[in-house]
């Protein structure tokens, strides 16, 4: 228990208390949010926004996004991407066809943060 109030307690101080202890919530909430740029994940409902826009993403395009995110800078091959999204693994062009899908939607507005190092995979950062 963090805090307690003793007696006689006045309502003023629990309220007081009360709304510090949520705000101490919605910072831990705040600090372990995905986030990349204006591009913000919700874990507990699966939505992402871009900016002050909601994605409509699909379930597999939002597990992309949270890997893509979560490896920010780093390349993920499509046996990556595969095993991630889908437990197994998948053809290339199922990959592809999902990248396309997701890209459209994250790059609708603002710069581009879904890129392709041919070859190799896919990773999300900005272009240098």
């Amino acid at each position: 228990m963090e805090d307690y109030v003793t007696k006689p307690l006045r309502i003023t101080e629990v309220l007081a208390r009360v709304q510090g202890l949520l705000r101490g919530r919605d910072h831990e909430r705040d600090a372990n949010t995905p986030r990349y740029g204006d591009l913000v994940l919700d874990d507990t409902t699966c939505c992402a926004t871009r900016g002050i826009r909601p994605l409509d993403l699909t379930p597999a395009e939002y597990r992309l996004l949270r890997h893509l995110l979560a490896n920010a800078g780093r390349v993920l091959s499509k046996e990556q991407i595969s095993r991630l999204v889908w437990g197994e693994f998948r053809a290339g062009q199922a990959i592809e066809k999902l990248v396309e899908r997701l890209r459209n939607k994250v790059h609708e507005e603002g710069p581009e943060l879904i890129h392709t190092r041919r070859g190799f995979g896919y990773w999300l950062g900005h272009q240098e």
